[in-house]
């Protein structure tokens, strides 16, 4: 199952099962990046330690999705109040915490006061600090036409995490179909890019693409011998598709436009109900995100072939960063002449 929709290098995971149509968790990690060990498994919580292959760098997750009532809440409450988070340790903390901290964490009046001071007894006494979602105020929707919204969703760390990885931020995404917000943790580094041409598959899919094809191959060549005149079209045709595959936007980037467009929409439904053209149009850019996400897929189907069994890490980002360090060694910042 797990396969189906996870790249072949996420290669270990662990999780909690589900409750019927709620809850469950799933954390997928590549092992030749991190080493993975599983300290805690809970109906609401899992909590791994990871240790980097590179530099021996320790950490910890800790993936939460709290129970809303019941017994099951008050265990969750327990639970997390007693966990060991040391001084000298870096943790992180995230997931669907079922809990309000502030009034404001809703656009409707309501919320359990109790509950908020519970939340934040827990946080101060766990000693956590808070990454905000940038330019969000609100994480989970009822999707009604008149929605109710709220943050539920959570993003803690360490005080020893802050300080080693300062850049640490927590991203939103759009909310394509879950009723919860997608975010992303990241820690900003920046990979060089090799400027190699390389043929991509989904350029099958996209117009224009045949007729530039067409268009290479029909030119005359000069050379004389069979194989060299086939050579030299494959050549010109290499040069039309650079020229070509300028004029078409990225998937990433039409797919990141996309995103935003949804992003905004959803950041306006805060504010007050959409009108029906708003509500249709982001129900179509939704659409046309699913079709780009297929062309991705394509995309990144052909890089999983049998290369990455002969070579392994050239496909992890471990590789990636092993290739910025050696381009940071090898440039030439300055020269001093005597």
């Amino acid at each position: 199952m797990i396969k189906s929709f996870c790249p072949k290098i996420f290669d270990s995971f662990a999780f909690s099962p589900s409750l019927g149509a709620s809850g469950g968790i799933l954390i997928v990690w590549n092992s030749s990046i991190f080493g993975g060990t599983l300290l805690q498994v809970q109906q609401f919580a899992v909590v791994i330690e990871f240790v980097s292959r590179h530099n021996n760098e320790r950490w910890n997750l800790v993936v939460v999705y709290g129970p809303c009532q019941g017994e099951a809440r008050d265990n969750f409450v327990t639970w997390l109040y007693h966990l060991n988070i040391p001084v000298d340790e870096n943790w992180l903390l995230l997931g669907d915490f079922n809990f309000l901290r502030f009034m404001d964490n809703r656009n409707l009046p309501g919320g359990d006061l109790n509950d908020m001071f519970i939340f934040n007894e827990i946080i101060g006494h766990l000693g956590l600090l808070e990454l905000p979602i940038k330019g969000r105020s609100y994480t989970w929707s009822n999707m009604q036409d008149a929605p109710l919204l709220e943050q539920l969703d959570w993003f803690f760390t360490s005080v020893d995490w802050i300080s080693d990885y300062p850049m640490t931020e927590v991203l939103p995404l759009a909310r394509t179909a879950s009723d919860h917000v997608p975010c992303m943790v990241t820690i900003k580094t920046s990979i060089p890019k090799s400027n190699i041409f390389r043929f991509e598959n989904y350029w099958l899919e996209l117009e224009g693409f045949m007729d530039c094809v067409d268009s290479s191959w029909q030119k005359q060549s000069r050379k004389g011998h069979i194989t060299a005149r086939i050579a030299d079209k494959f050549k010109s045709l290499r040069m039309c598709l650079k020229r070509w595959q300028k004029n078409i936007s990225k998937l990433k980037t039409l797919i990141c436009k996309c995103n935003s467009v949804i992003l905004l929409l959803d950041e306006l439904e805060e504010y007050r109900t959409l009108y029906r053209h708003e509500s249709n149009f982001r129900i179509v850019v939704k659409s046309h995100v699913e079709k780009l996400l297929d062309l991705q897929c394509l995309y990144w189907r052909k890089r999983c072939t049998i290369r990455y069994i002969k070579v392994g890490g050239e496909n992890t980002k471990f590789f990636h960063a092993m290739a910025t360090e050696r381009y940071r060694r090898n440039s030439i910042a300055s020269l001093k002449i005597a």
